[in-house]
């Protein structure tokens, strides 16, 4: 049994032996476990590093050669056809003068930006990759490969064409994609074909002979052009490099083998790797195709996209996304809208796009783009809609239902009705309905067509946080009864294609009165896109006039798989060689994005102003608060200081009253001393006489001895020397006396005083120190005679003085202002008086974050077009202005009226300074808080101060051409 033991029991083996020490050092190196923070705490602490607190983007990839601001923005409202108008003038002008610059040097023109033949020759595949793709590899072995997918040579059109033409007749019908995804443009070249002068109006100058076109385009909100030479990609190399196509020529005796290889394989439309006529001697595909490449930087950015996109980009009108579906109105659709195909507006169609599939419907391919071509009502009242296959003469991908070619449905009389002959033209004929029900998505594009149609557009930079809100932007103002039409756009990435970033925006906007903002006052939305997230609009057939506002929603999805455009500069800048892909398309992404410069500026400097403003509020509050402390602090310590004295003022009275009765009661005692001393002296003189008395008596009594016997003389003697001894010290004896006769005298004690010689002298070693008087105290008393001062000396030990002013007394009664100098204090949040102090270390526990991706960070650049036939139509910016609101993005609108969390949410306090529409709630002091207080308690509670990334304010509006 273990317990108390003896010293002999201690080397017992089975006794449980002391748990070793631990090692110091060991518990310094574990690791701590983390302490948990309160819930709503560390929710606020996850909000808090979510996002930054100030987004930015990079505006400029190529800041040592920044580009001319954009003067798209100062514009005041023009004519449509004005924008056209003078991209086309300055591209006839700049094509003139190359076609001399050739003539004068008798050479061919050859595009240095451009140029087809050395980059393929020098196997870079600038021109046909995109940044950071590698959809065409150009090497040796892809080259020889007669399996790969690339082009294996370029020659100019002279040498690929017999009799090339350009555009002798141009037809939609005429149109075939190439080895290139890009299904999309030439489905849009195809509906822009039916259009009179649609493609004519494309092509604003060209001289065929030195090999020159020039090209317009409208990319982001204006007409920009392309010029471009007759260099074109070919499928089949050429006769001096290794091919299989040569090997196969080369078993056949034939005398000019190149000749007759040239001609099989390089020669005519069918010869070309990407776009191409079905008119082999015909070039406008191919060249309007390579012209739309080198606008956007390369082939490969041309792969994938929307019909819609095109449409914009070749005629500058306003595309739609409309989903069969969602059509109200099926009859009021075809009379209004798709009877003016090719007219007012321009219609492309596809289906399983968002079913992702990719198989067929009753011949249709899904995920394909086709083309509408026309629209007719047959006089039975039919209503047929025709449509064409990109793809050309190939007899896949058509329709196989009724009013297909070939079935039933088919009449002479309807055929010479429609003027429809059956062949393999890619073109066919469908029901409505059938297009209805076996179509999912249309792509209409309206043809600004009139002349008298008018446009007003402003960019800006938009900060979008990660839960976004409605937030005012823009002002249109109207002065007369007119159409209107509102787009609002983001940035077309293709132009840029490789840094795009990780995100990817979706937009939303309503129009307002001005003086209607409510979330249900709304005259009419946008609707989300699910496909073309480039751009929204809505059109107004008749807009009063009047004074109206934009309210925009940007939401931002991030994909954190793709790179930022810092990694993708700082990845191809890596081994600091040359690359002219990067500061092409970095030049492309400068060039977009000085749009919103101006904008971004402006609210720059608004914000660091206000940031200033804040600032030195801020300093103010505290200079203030610091003063108010001080001037309290003097207030205090001068009422401390006279409390102070009064205390003090009463204690010495109070010890001068002390000091006063303590010398009366001494002088008391000292005369009642003296009464008693001078009582014991009379006794001790009346002793004295008595004694006296005895002493005669006893000499009479010797005298009469003597003349007894010897014996009485001797006695007698002895009385004589006692006579003797009493007339020597009669002090003493007359003292013993006294006190023998008293004792005698009476049986009871006597108090017997000491006499001054009786008192014990002290010694001369022993001096007296004399106590120094208390500074401020009273004035000394006089000095008692020495007599006295001795006898008070004997009597009674000197008493210690009281201390009334000591220098702690004031901190037993502090006055009240001293609370009132720290009740102001928010000891949570105090201003940064001192230096921040380095930060401290990471703890090794905490490595969660290390592996997150970067706050969120999100800006898009956001333009809004505003089509009207006023000509004093006005379009304004919100910049900000006061105090920010919002971040700094204007003032905030309310949500939907459809919006669910809105909805779930009941009755709700308005936000709104004087309006107390709830009612008052009891809080844990006892106070009564109205709504707004109640407001603030809970935001107190969860800390959204903390949140919030910064402060906002009014928005104002800056009116249009004043310097934006």
């Amino acid at each position: 049994m273990h317990g108390y033991s003896s010293s002999e029991e201690s080397e017992d083996p089975k006794r449980p032996r002391p748990q070793p020490a631990q090692n110091n050092s060991q518990d310094k190196n574990a690791k701590k476990k983390k302490k948990r923070l309160p819930p709503q705490q560390s929710i606020n602490r996850i909000w808090k590093s979510f996002s930054n607190r100030k987004f930015h983007k990079a505006l400029a990839v190529l800041p040592f050669d920044p580009v001319p601001p954009s003067a798209s923005a100062a514009r005041p409202t023009e004519l449509l056809w004005d924008g056209y108008e003078r991209a086309a003038e300055e591209c006839r002008r700049k094509v003139d003068k190359i076609v001399k610059e050739c003539k004068r040097v008798n050479m061919r023109y050859r595009d240095p930006g451009f140029d087809l033949d050395w980059d393929f020759k020098y196997e870079k595949g600038h021109c046909l990759n995109s940044l950071g793709s590698r959809q065409f590899e150009l090497n040796r072995t892809t080259l020889l490969s007669s399996t790969a997918s690339v082009p294996k040579a370029v020659k100019r059109v002279h040498e690929i064409y017999e009799k090339p033409t350009f555009m002798r007749d141009v037809n939609a019908g005429d149109v075939k994609q190439g080895s290139l995804g890009n299904c999309w443009l030439i489905g849009g070249l195809s509906t822009l074909a039916n259009v009179k002068d649609g493609i004519q109006r494309l092509c604003v100058a060209y001289n065929t002979k030195i090999g020159i076109y020039g090209f317009v385009f409208y990319r982001d909100g204006e007409w920009i052009y392309s010029i471009i030479d007759d260099k074109l990609y070919l499928k089949s190399p050429c006769w001096d490099s290794p091919s299989m196509q040569r090997d196969l020529l080369q078993q056949i005796d034939r005398e000019d083998m190149e000749k007759h290889y040239r001609k099989t394989y390089q020669t005519g439309s069918k010869a070309l790797f990407f776009g191409q006529n079905l008119d082999q001697n015909d070039t406008w595909v191919p060249l309007l195709e390579k012209a739309y490449a080198k606008a956007h930087g390369d082939y490969g950015c041309l792969t994938g996209g929307w019909i819609g996109e095109a449409l914009e980009d070749l005629t500058g009108g306003v595309t739609t996304e409309l989903f069969t579906s969602d059509i109200l109105d099926l009859d009021d659709f075809w009379d209004n809208e798709m009877s003016k195909v090719n007219q007012e507006f321009l219609f492309g169609c596809s289906t399983g796009i968002m079913e992702r599939g990719y198989g067929s419907r009753d011949g249709i391919s899904e995920g394909h783009a086709y083309v509408v071509m026309d629209a007719r009502t047959l006089k039975s009242g039919q209503r047929l809609v025709k449509l064409r296959n990109p793809w050309g003469k190939i007899r896949k991908g058509l329709w196989e239902g009724p009013w297909s070619d070939g079935s039933k449905e088919w009449t002479t009389e309807v055929q010479e009705e429609l003027g429809h002959k059956f062949g393999s033209d890619s073109v066919f004929w469908i029901a409505y309905e059938d297009l209805i029900n076996k179509y999912t998505l249309l792509d209409r594009t309206r043809l600004f067509r009139e002349r008298d149609w008018r446009c007003c557009q402003r960019w800006i930079g938009v900060d979008v946080p990660w839960k976004p809100d409605y937030h005012e932007k823009f002002q249109i103002k109207l002065t007369k009864e007119s159409p209107l039409v509102i787009k609002l756009t983001q940035l077309d990435e293709r132009y840029f294609k490789g840094l795009q970033g990780q995100y990817s925006f979706r937009l939303y906007f309503r129009l307002h009165n001005q003086d209607s903002p409510g979330g249900e006052d709304y005259i009419v939305r946008s609707h989300g896109n699910y496909c073309t997230y480039r751009s929204v609009s809505v059109e107004l057939t008749d807009m009063p006039p009047g004074d109206y506002v934009v309210y925009v929603k940007v939401v931002g999805e991030r994909d954190s798989t793709k790179k930022s455009v810092e990694q993708v500069v700082k990845e191809e800048c890596l081994d600091r060689t040359e690359n002219e892909k990067l500061a092409q398309v970095g030049y492309a992404y400068d060039l977009a994005h000085s749009k919103a410069w101006d904008h971004m500026n402006k609210v720059a400097k608004v914000r660091k102003k206000k940031e200033q403003q804040k600032a030195s509020r801020c300093r103010n509050e505290v200079r203030r608060h610091n003063w108010e402390k001080r001037h309290l602090n003097r207030v205090a310590t001068r009422k401390q200081a006279e409390k102070n004295k009064e205390k003090k003022q009463k204690r010495r009275e109070a010890w001068e009253e002390e000091q006063r009765l303590e010398r009366e009661a001494e002088e008391k005692e000292a005369k009642e001393k003296e009464d008693k001393e001078k009582k014991a002296k009379e006794m001790v003189k009346d002793q004295k006489s008595d004694n006296e008395g005895e002493k005669a008596t006893a000499a009479d009594r010797k005298v009469a001895a003597k003349k007894g016997p010897v014996g009485e003389a001797k006695a007698g003697d002895e009385a004589d020397d006692e006579d003797d001894g009493v007339d020597d010290g009669d002090n003493n004896d007359g003292k013993e006396a006294a006190s023998k006769a008293s004792s005698d005298s009476s049986g009871s004690p006597q108090f017997t005083p000491k006499t001054e010689d009786s008192a014990i002298a002290p010694s001369s070693g022993e001096e007296k120190q004399d106590v120094p008087p208390v500074s401020g105290g009273p004035p000394s008393a006089p000095t008692p005679p020495a007599e006295d001062k001795a006898k008070g000396d004997e009597e009674t030990p000197a008493k210690s003085e009281s201390k009334y002013d000591e220098a702690n007394d004031s901190s037993d009664s502090p006055v009240a202002e001293w609370d009132d100098i720290y009740s102001s204090d928010d000891m949570t949040r105090k201003p940064r008086l001192a230096p921040q102090p380095p930060p401290q270390p990471r703890d090794d526990y905490d490595t969660e974050e290390e592996k997150m991706p970067e706050p969120w960070n999100a800006i898009c650049i956001v333009g809004i077009r505003v089509y009207s036939k006023d000509p004093d139509l006005e379009l304004r910016t919100v910049i900000e202005g006061g105090e920010l609101l919002e971040d700094g993005m204007g003032e905030k609108g309310a949500a939907d009226l459809d919006n669910a969390q809105a909805n779930a949410g009941g009755s709700r306090i308005e936000d709104k300074s004087g309006n107390e529409t709830g009612g008052y709630v009891v809080s844990r002091d006892g106070h009564l808080l109205t709504p707004g207080l109640v407001d603030g308690k809970v935001r107190d509670y969860i800390n959204a101060a903390s949140i919030a990334s910064s402060a906002a304010g009014t928005p104002m509006a800056t009116p249009l051409g004043e310097g934006e």
